[in-house]
């Protein structure tokens, strides 16, 4: 009986996006995902891996074209003796015109066509168990019937499944799991997919399980660092850890330019920013760049410059303006103006305001859009949620106030 199995668990890889609203090259990002499975399957290849589980949307749906299917067929091949376990999920689900439909998969590439299955290796000490969505949507969870696979309990029991991590009784169109069935499966560890951000290693009862997120992010809603989980499986515990595979991260990054007032500085501040967070392979990555904190009201911001000399270091780069004006509000005061008494009524009702606020009284209105690197940047946290104080509402009504007497506000900016 051996001691564990070594398993890489991905999911959620979508190999064949057409990626028509992806920055950048279309074409060359969706080379790029199936250059991130050639490194997985490299990694089985050349760290020993007994058991590569793939739980579900390898692919993007049926109608990925035949040179990428060929290409993951040649690289499942090529793992030498690792075993692949795919359990197709919504988006690659099984059906007459899906590449899963056909038998000229590789001689060690167990496909999980439908209801739960099982395949042992006992000569290897574990068994895959898997399911397989047949069409988009699928209400019943195939976990259900776990209890029917007679699991040999001399084995390393394991199963993938694309599906809906939830409570007891919730509806799911994604083949709903639930932790009772996983502490009832008699499963060592569930290899899940279908959300594109990872969990941690979970356990419940006996059962080890986990999502590891997509190995590569396809947009800005699927930030940082992707990748899978690798490790070793035995009969009662899951020692996997997370291993970063992927191209390229979608990044979005605040950075504070108060006190610059020219088109260098600002560049070479952000460059060196970057450097500084992700290494000095900085520039291959995608990042959306907020650009934060006080700037003087003469100095116009030239987003489209900096933009375009950023590109020059950048694979991608897009660029919002979230600075504000440096106001001397004291100054502006003492002005014999409409605009001058607006600022001292305002001034007055800040100050108000903050000392009800050290007195204890606080506003329960939860924060919904601030800029806080802006005057009203003095927020409390209650419960982990960021509040809104009546000092910062009146902060930004004072700031407001002062753009109207400029020029027009825009809706958005409230």
């Amino acid at each position: 009986m051996v001691e564990g199995i070594k398993v890489l668990h991905c999911a959620d890889l979508h190999l064949g996006s057409e990626l028509t609203g992806a920055p950048g090259s279309a074409a060359q990002r969706k080379q790029e995902l199936l250059g991130t499975f050639r490194r997985i399957t490299n990694i089985c290849r050349d760290e020993g891996v007994d058991l590569l589980l793939i739980a579900g949307d390898m692919f993007e749906g049926a109608n990925v074209d035949d040179a990428t299917v060929q290409s993951v067929k040649e690289y499942l091949k090529n793992m030498g003796s690792t075993v692949a376990a795919i359990a197709p999920g919504n988006h690659d689900y099984v059906s007459i015109d899906s590449p899963f439909a056909g038998n000229n998969w590789p001689e060690n590439v167990i496909i999980f066509r439908s209801d739960l299955a099982k395949v042992e290796f006992p000569e290897r000490g574990f068994a895959v168990c898997g399911a397989g969505f047949t069409c988009t949507y699928q209400r019943e969870s195939l976990l259900e019937d776990a209890g029917g696979l007679m699991l040999d309990s001399s084995l390393i029991n394991i199963c993938v499944l694309h599906g809906d991590l939830g409570p007891n009784g919730a509806i799911s169109d994604y083949n709903l799991v639930t932790e009772a069935q996983l502490a009832a499966s008699g499963f060592s560890y569930v290899a899940l997919g279908h959300i594109h951000k990872r969990t941690a290693i979970l356990r419940t009862g006996p059962c080890s399980y986990s999502y590891p997120g997509c190995p590569d992010g396809r947009g800005f809603d699927e930030l940082g660092e992707k990748g899978v989980y690798i490790g070793t499986v035995s009969k009662n515990t899951a020692r996997l850890e997370f291993r970063p595979v992927c191209s390229r991260m979608f990044l979005s990054e605040a950075i504070d330019i108060s006190g610059l007032n020219s088109e260098g500085e600002i560049v070479r501040l952000v460059l060196a920013e970057l450097q500084t967070r992700y290494g000095s392979d900085f520039g291959r990555h995608y990042y959306k760049l907020q650009l934060t904190g006080s700037i003087d009201e003469t100095f116009v911001l030239p987003l489209a410059t900096i933009r375009e000399v950023l590109s020059e270091s950048l694979y991608f780069v897009k660029i919002a303006d979230h600075t504000h004006i440096e106001v001397d509000y004291e100054e502006l005061a003492k002005e014999s103006s409409l605009r001058g008494i607006f600022v001292r009524k305002m001034l007055e009702r800040i100050a108000a305001a903050d000392r009800a606020e050290h007195a204890g009284r606080r506003s329960q209105l939860p924060i919904v859009a601030l800029d806080t690197s802006g005057p009203a940047a003095d927020n409390s946290e209650r419960d982990g949620v960021r509040q809104i104080t009546e000092t910062d509402k009146l902060k930004r009504a004072l700031e407001l106030g002062i753009m109207s007497f400029d020029g027009e506000v825009k809706l958005d900016e409230y």
